[in-house]
């Protein structure tokens, strides 16, 4: 998770070097381990990985035969080692933006309140590698969601109606506020970034992770 956010290049590389640890780990555990651990999986999860790997459950029990598949797929899905990706940060700018589209200091279940700080938790260190709590992700499918509700024509008129700096203050959001119209034309800026982004991902089909740092 760290490498996705400290430079531009995807991680494959990295992941491929540890190939030889894992190996070692599943020689530890065991083919019984690992065909007990893999038995345990939801259905729709292990067909789907006996679907990407190509092999069935049964044919997965052997710990160096997992592990050279695993290591063959991040080979064949990471590409070059100097792929790019669309990122997007909104500096001190996301808790203002996460307010003017909820309304809420906190995330909460309705779908506006979700593009800044939801998603599915990755791991399970509360704090992350951040210290700032731990990186989350959003689906394709919850990407087009996010990317429909946040395109729709009233949304940014009442992103903008919300802002009120002495509420915001009253409720600390992040990073504090002033009177005047520039923090308000900072937030609908980045909210416009935001919007962007969700759209670009939603057209090309990609998953987005996200995180504090």
């Amino acid at each position: 998770m760290e490498a996705l956010f400290v430079d531009q290049s995807l991680p494959t590389a990295g992941l491929l070097n540890r190939a030889a640890a894992f190996q070692d780990r599943l020689r530890t555990a065991g083919p019984q381990s690992m065909a007990a651990n893999l038995a345990r999986l939801p259905e729709p999860l292990r067909q789907r990985l006996e679907a990407s790997l190509n092999r069935t459950a049964a044919a997965l029990k052997g710990g160096d035969n997992l592990a050279a598949l695993l290591q063959k797929q991040m080979a064949r899905r990471g590409g070059p080692a100097t792929a790019k990706r669309e990122v997007l940060s909104l500096d001190k700018a996301w808790h203002g933006v996460h307010y003017l589209l909820s309304g809420t200091a906190e995330p909460g279940p309705e779908i506006l309140s979700q593009a800044v700080l939801g998603g599915v938790e990755l791991g399970d260190d509360p704090e992350g590698f951040s210290g700032y709590g731990p990186a989350r992700y959003f689906r394709e499918a919850q990407v087009r969601t996010l990317s429909e509700e946040l395109s729709r024509a009233p949304v940014e008129s009442e992103a903008a109606a919300r802002f009120n700096p002495a509420r915001m203050s009253q409720l600390e959001i992040y990073p504090g506020w002033n009177q005047g119209e520039d923090d308000r034309e900072w937030l609908i800026d980045a909210f416009h970034r935001l919007r962007d982004f969700y759209a670009n991902a939603a057209a090309h089909g990609r998953a987005i992770v996200t995180c504090l740092i």
